[in-house]
């Protein structure tokens, strides 16, 4: 596909736009002749010298005398589909990329293309300017830093190997994790930030088993940083929505249509168009502070359709999000393969709690554990990543039906799993847990298996994945009161120490007084999961003082 650069008048743009259609009088046609279905016009306005928008032409070039304008005689015209509108406060200077682009390589060059009203552009330039207008879309600094300092890259020809057809495409090589993730460790440590190596491996694991993700923890321990760090060194673009507590329905994270009949996408929408038009690259979206309103208002329809998700030959992705949009081109835009969400979570009096819909569909990790005696003013240089395809976040399967045949050791990881939920659901009372539930802490153990030495702890000790998988996936959904959960948390307080349920707090004793003495580490050390063993004393200790207990408290 080609692409163009159309000169509007600032005064038509409006109109075209409206219309879905660009025109022009004389200069230009014969270039308009050129332009295909399918391929992409920027709309540069002469006036201001900016680039206002992306469209994709949906027809050839036809002629109609019928006034698009009034005033003004305009019968050579091409209907486009909006890809991309900057507002006007977003519109690119084009005097920031001289010299970038072919088509600034000197100021000659492009009075000499805008004086043609339409002027193909070279590939390159399709690619950078597509991506940069992508990036002032998001409303993200970062992006916009990043997209600059990727231009260079962009600019560099693409050369693509055709295989011969006796020699067939060979399939990719496997994705090397167990490096990829040491070396993140590294690059994460050489920035100056205490990220524990388990840390790191959950957050991924978590990640790439399911696209929804929760970081828990107090203020200041880097639940923001760790998901826009990890996405920037391996390649991939995040953006950070900071969540409002007067978010009562999906206005600002799908769109709304404003009082003139504009449609405005919101931030969850364009992010998903940024990934869908960018899908070698994992895109991360992260809701900071997601509970300061409630998720499950705003973000119903989103939750739903991450549960709809099917097999495309990308991946895994979902149907449009915004159906009913006024706009037809946010009409069919869905969650793609390579967006993630991750949301960070406040604990305090000015945050709502999450309700079993969102908790069911997240993997809830904490970054409690905090080493602040740990400090260095002198860092070793900072290794640069090689970037990761967005197919290495790709799950194996959604769900254990879809799984490829395991080997031995692999089925044994994932019947241990499904055993460990099972177990659990029984002491609970039974019908606590669904098979989504099951499914996901499996897949998170198998997707552990590829980065197993990671898990661990600063000093070296083995951090096990299905202790973290069930203290991130089941333990989030128990809460209650000390009548209603007392036993039963017991009895999980047991499973988890030594396999056998604990059936009295004298049972119990021996455990809850070394976790004390201990001073009540956020891992048992001895306990059969030690993880999932100190979060359930903690929340019994709760229930003693408070008589209600939750994950949360």
């Amino acid at each position: 596909m080609r692409a163009f650069l159309w000169a509007v008048p600032p005064d038509l743009y409006p109109a075209f736009v409206r219309a879905g259609t660009f025109a022009l009088d004389r200069v230009g046609r014969k270039t308009l002749a050129e332009v295909q279905p399918g391929d992409t016009v920027f709309a540069y306005l002469t006036d201001a010298q900016t680039l206002a928008g992306q469209f994709e032409a949906v027809a050839p070039a036809f002629d109609d005398t019928t006034p698009l304008v009034s005033g003004r005689r305009l019968p050579h015209r091409l209907r486009v589909r909006p890809v991309l509108v900057l507002p006007d406060e977003g519109h690119l200077p084009v005097a920031a990329l001289a010299g970038r682009l072919d088509v600034t390589a000197a100021p000659e060059t492009l009075r000499a293309a805008v004086a043609k009203g339409l002027a193909p552009l070279s590939a390159t330039d399709g690619r950078v300017l597509a991506f940069l207008l992508r990036s002032r879309a998001s409303a993200s600094v970062d992006a916009a830093l990043d997209a600059y300092a990727r231009l260079d890259d962009l600019q560099k020809p693409t050369v693509v190997a055709e295989p011969t057809a006796a020699e067939p495409t060979p399939e990719p090589a496997p994705f090397p994790f167990a490096n990829a993730a040491e070396a993140l460790v590294v690059a994460l440590t050489a920035r100056g930030f205490a990220y524990a190596p388990w840390q790191v491996a959950a957050y991924l694991t978590a990640l790439r088993t399911k696209p929804f993700v929760l970081l828990a923890g107090p203020t200041g321990t880097g639940k923001s940083r760790l998901p826009m760090l990890v996405t920037r060194l391996t390649g991939g673009h995040a953006t950070l929505l900071p969540v409002r507590p007067d978010w009562t329905d999906g206005a600002e994270a799908l769109g709304y249509t404003d009082l003139h009949g504009r449609f405005r996408p919101g931030a969850l929408l364009r992010a998903a168009r940024e990934a869908a038009d960018d899908p070698e690259r994992s895109h991360v979206l992260v809701l900071d502070e997601m509970n300061l309103a409630r998720p499950e208002h705003y973000l119903a329809d989103v939750l739903s359709h991450l549960e709809a998700r099917r097999p495309t030959p990308r991946g895994l992705a979902s149907g449009p999000l915004l159906p009913d949009a006024t706009d037809p081109a946010w009409q069919t835009v869905g969650l793609p393969p390579n967006l993630a969400l991750v949301g960070t979570v406040n604990v305090d009096e000015s945050a709502h709690g999450f309700s079993p819909k969102v908790l069911d569909r997240a993997f809830v990790l904490e970054l409690r554990d905090t080493t602040l005696r740990d400090w260095q003013a002198d860092l070793p240089p900072a290794p640069r990543l090689a970037p990761w395809p967005a197919a290495a976040f790709a799950p194996r399967a959604e769900r254990l039906a879809a799984l490829s045949p395991l080997t031995e050791v692999e089925r044994r990881t994932v019947d241990e799993a499904v055993e460990a939920v099972a177990e659990m659901d029984a002491l609970l009372g039974g019908a606590t847990y669904g098979y989504r539930t099951r499914d996901e802490v499996a897949l998170f153990a198998l997707h552990a298996r590829d980065l197993a030495e990671t898990f661990r702890t600063a000093d070296g000790q083995a951090v096990s994945p299905l202790d973290l998988a069930l203290s991130m996936k089941a333990l989030p959904r128990l809460a209650g009161s000390r009548a209603r959960l007392g036993p039963a948390l017991l009895a999980l307080l047991g499973f988890a120490t030594t396999g056998t349920p604990f059936a009295s707090d004298r049972d119990a004793a021996p455990t809850l007084d070394r976790w004390r003495a201990a001073r009540r580490p956020a891992a048992l050390d001895g306990a059969r999961l030690p993880r999932t063993a100190a979060r359930l004393a903690r929340m019994h200790e709760a229930l003693l003082a408070d008589g209600f207990a939750s994950f949360w408290g």
